[in-house]
């Protein structure tokens, strides 16, 4: 790889021995990695490699079907190099070495002056080690950068505090790209443990992927809860002699752990250590801690893995007491030297107020994710900032809505999004389930399509109305066979359908009778024609104050009389005319007394509906 040293080298190729081969050659040129998926042939390809522009891509087979290693040629000018090519080229240079032809600085030519067998910088602990693509909030693949030191001290911290050496087998599960498959792959093999990638066919297949853990007697395993959760329906469904026995750690990251899951999962594999790890990708991981016991709620994150500092300061910077929520920043000489092509801005800034609290200085992450520091000293996951709306004074985590959710014994996962009107007010949630096979529900029924099919969504929403009350907005749910994921193994949420298509895929029938003759009274009371069956009764700009106005109407109108709180648990033109057909088909929808109704509907809409201007 001449030309390589200091420079990006891009890896392409197949999960194997092979690939593993190939990202230890590309360090041991002096290069650092950027790891693609064979499946990334797309926009995000092209994305990854334009903004890095490495001299090299990596592949396993010839590039001449390859279109992403066409593009890589024809637009960036960049070399698509097969294994075999470097192989060959390996043992020419080495059979030339002891000629006048073997100083030419190939593959075989000894190392110049102040530089070792790994290749020049290779032992300094600030050359890059590896570029990691995450999906950033503009939608644009973002390049974090690692240093060899920040990278080699995590790994000996991986190896050394979960017993990985010799004896011990080492899942490799984490999606290429991913830094977790890296801290994978190279804390499994700087310990002496034996590296055993997952085969592509077996990773998404929770039940495929048990009896490969059992079968291959994995001892160390990292993974997603959400994930995690469905490997533990896969372990449960197997007697206990066929379960992987040989497994000793479980690894969680990427997602907020449940305190059901985790205790259900210790019930399932009783000889497993299970550990909560989190952490942005710019240090890496911040935090660790090994679930012991019951956990009511979330479980923790813990406490900062060596070399980092987690402190939970308030917007103006100042450490915040136990107990109380702020944003988790982490001070580190580990932390990224930075993104590619692009500022970092106060992504990196230290703490304004530090010397006046006798903070030392130091490298300084923001992580944009909430925390809190327990009365023990251990530190909690609150959400993110950007998953946190205020609902009329009230303010929600989302992720808090999506765990109550996903308790539910026929939900196998969910994601919860808002549905903002044209003030930026959050008038509505979207929710997305997948359930659990065989539950009523069709791919792509949203809850008003489903009534007839027995759909679970009331006792979804009774769910979150036990938990949160009156406090939580309007929710419509749809099902779906899976949610989408990023190269991580998170929840994309960018790639979840639209809220507003709240159809079935496909599904393009007109409005029913009963959706036209309402689609008149809502245009009426809110001056607009715009009306879609799926539009909020509050997105179109409805407020309390309307509603009983509104089911007036729609009592002398069709004769019916739904009830304010049976409205507003999904305030959309189908869901009303859901509520009207099935009152015209047989008795009303049971539900509470008029009376309380009234004073349901009351409280909730004045926590609900936007407030007249």
């Amino acid at each position: 790889l001449g030309g390589a040293a200091g420079a990006a080298v891009a890896v392409r190729t197949p999960t194997g021995p092979r690939q593993v081969a190939a990202l230890l050659g590309v360090l041991d040129a002096g290069a650092h990695l950027v790891w693609l998926g064979t499946g990334e042939a797309g926009e995000r390809g092209r994305l990854i490699l334009g903004d890095l522009r490495p001299p090299y891509l990596l592949l396993d087979a010839p590039p001449g079907d390859d279109p992403l290693a066409t593009w890589f040629r024809a637009e960036l000018g960049g070399r698509p190099v097969t294994l075999d090519d470097l192989i060959a080229e390996g043992v020419t240079s080495a059979d030339g070495a002891d000629g006048a032809d073997g100083a030419d600085g190939g593959a075989g030519a000894e190392p110049a002056a102040g530089e070792d067998a790994l290749g020049p910088g290779a032992d300094d602990p600030h050359d890059l080690a590896y570029v990691a693509y995450t999906s950033g909030s503009t939608g644009r693949p973002k390049g974090i950068t690692q240093s060899h030191g920040g990278f080699a001290q995590f790994c000996e911290w991986m190896a050394g505090h979960f017993a990985m050496g010799p004896g011990s087998r080492v899942a490799q599960w984490a999606a290429a790209g991913y830094d977790a498959a890296l801290c994978e792959i190279f804390a499994a093999l700087g310990s002496g443990a034996a590296l055993c990638p997952v085969p592509e066919r077996v990773r998404v297949d929770p039940r495929r992927l048990v009896r490969w853990l059992a079968e291959e007697r994995i001892t160390h395993f990292q993974t997603v809860p959400s994930f995690a959760r469905e490997v533990l329906r896969a372990v449960t469904a197997l007697p206990p002699g066929e379960r992987p026995d040989a497994l000793e750690h479980l690894l969680l990251a990427g997602e907020p752990l449940p305190g059901e899951l985790a205790g259900r999962l210790r019930e399932a594999l009783p000889g497993v250590r299970l550990t909560n790890l989190y952490g942005p990708t710019e240090v890496v991981l911040a935090t660790w801690h090994e679930v012991t016991g019951p956990v009511r709620g979330t479980v923790p994150v813990g406490e900062p893995i060596p070399g980092r500092q987690v402190i939970v300061v308030d917007d103006q910077d100042r450490p915040c007491p136990a107990g109380m929520t702020g944003e988790l920043v982490i001070r580190s000489p580990y932390v990224s030297p930075g993104y590619v092509g692009a500022d970092g801005g106060d992504a990196f800034a230290p703490l304004r107020r530090r010397e006046e609290f006798g903070i030392a200085p130091g490298s300084w992450y923001r992580t944009g994710d909430l925390g809190r520091r327990r009365w023990d000293g251990l530190l909690e996951f609150r959400g993110r900032q950007d998953f946190q709306i205020k609902f009329f004074g009230t303010r929600l985590e989302l992720t808090d809505i999506e765990a109550a959710l996903g308790a539910a014994d026929d939900i196998a996962e969910c994601a919860v999004v808002p549905v903002r009107d044209h003030a930026g007010l959050v008038v509505r949630l979207v929710a997305y389930v997948v359930p659990r096979p065989g539950d009523a529900a069709a791919e792509g029924d949203s809850a008003e399509d489903a009534l007839s099919k027995g759909d679970p969504s009331a006792g979804w929403r009774a769910r979150l109305r036990r938990r949160f009350g009156t406090t939580v907005p309007p929710v419509t749910f749809r099902t779906m066979a899976s949610l989408p994921r990023n190269v991580g193994g998170k929840v994309d949420r960018r790639k979840l359908p639209a809220p507003a298509s709240l159809r079935a895929p496909g599904d393009d029938r007109g409005p029913t009778p009963t959706e036209t003759a309402l689609t008149r009274i809502w245009a009426d009371l809110l001056g607009t024609d715009q009306i879609l069956p799926e539009s909020s009764f509050f997105a179109l700009g409805g407020h309390s104050l309307l509603v009983p106005v509104l089911l007036h109407r729609v009592r002398e109108r069709t004769g019916t009389a739904p009830t304010p709180r049976a409205f507003l648990a999904d305030p959309t033109l189908a869901g009303l005319a859901a509520l009207v057909d099935s009152a015209s088909a047989g008795p009303a929808p049971a539900g509470p007394p008029d009376a309380d109704a009234a004073g349901g509907a009351d409280r909730q809409g004045r926590a609900a509906a936007p407030r007249p201007a």
